[in-house]
């Protein structure tokens, strides 16, 4: 029986270790897109979650915050738990009670920070008690289209690679697939680490990154948006996968 038969029991040790590790990466993703779609259900404009722990090690919610208003701006506070305790209506449709569970169990173990989504607060007095947790893009396709053709206009698609190490999925630019059907080869940075032919800054590849780490590990994300394809000419064994980018308005 080869390993593609076999059922995850029936795995090396190893490998069901990390077979588990992956399935709880996705788990733990998946509860943070949920904890998103219900916070931007009673606040459309929310980008942050201000949360804590308390003396016994649970959860607290400190605040539902907004993005900043300008590139020197502050972020807004949309919600404040505290402010009126008698005002509850203030929540709107969200049951305070039960996001604050779901942030109990999505902030358990190490997964969330393996995605760059638990980030320090922003306060640094604050920063040894809360934690800011970055909600997803509403819509993380059209976020990375936007990106992208931030520095290059005339991209239509990007073609990547995603491998899992150390319990994370790596992601590998390729090339990018331009309006007139030329293509822009990306320099892998393993494979030419003093190559600056890159189009866009480093920082802004780690956004993608993240963004598209996120597409491949959600499988209801990975079968609409991302398309497995064959380039010859790459230098990386594996699949490659192929993004279209959705033109926004």
């Amino acid at each position: 029986m080869t390993d593609q038969q076999r059922r995850p029991t029936e795995l090396p040790l190893n490998e069901l270790a990390t077979t588990y590790v992956e399935a709880g990466q996705t788990l733990f993703l998946a509860i943070h897109d949920d904890i998103a779609a219900r916070v931007r259900l009673a606040h459309p404009e929310a980008a942050y979650l201000e949360i804590g722990l308390d003396a016994d090690g649970d959860v607290e919610l400190h605040g539902v915050w907004g993005d900043q208003e300008s590139a020197i701006g502050t972020c807004r506070l949309l919600y404040d738990p505290y402010e009126d305790t008698e005002q509850s209506w203030r929540d709107g449709p969200l049951d305070i009670d039960e996001l604050v569970s779901d942030l109990d169990r999505a902030m358990t173990g190490s997964f969330l920070q393996h995605w760059g989504v638990v980030e320090p607060h922003p306060v640094p007095e604050y920063r040894d008690r809360r934690r800011w947790l970055v909600l997803p893009p509403a819509d993380r396709a059209g976020t990375i289209a936007t990106t992208v053709r931030g520095h290059v206009p005339a991209a239509e698609s990007l073609i990547c690679r995603f491998e899992s190490r150390d319990g994370r999925i790596g992601v590998g630019f390729e090339q990018l697939v331009l309006s007139d059907g030329e293509t822009l080869r990306i320099p892998c940075p393993r494979c030419e680490p003093d190559n600056d032919d890159n189009p866009w800054p480093h920082e802004v590849s780690h956004e993608l990154a993240r963004h598209l780490g996120q597409l491949y590990a959600l499988p209801h994300l990975r079968s609409r948006h991302l398309t497995p394809c064959v380039d010859l000419a790459s230098e990386h064994e594996g699949q490659l996968w192929q993004l279209v980018f959705p033109y926004t308005s």
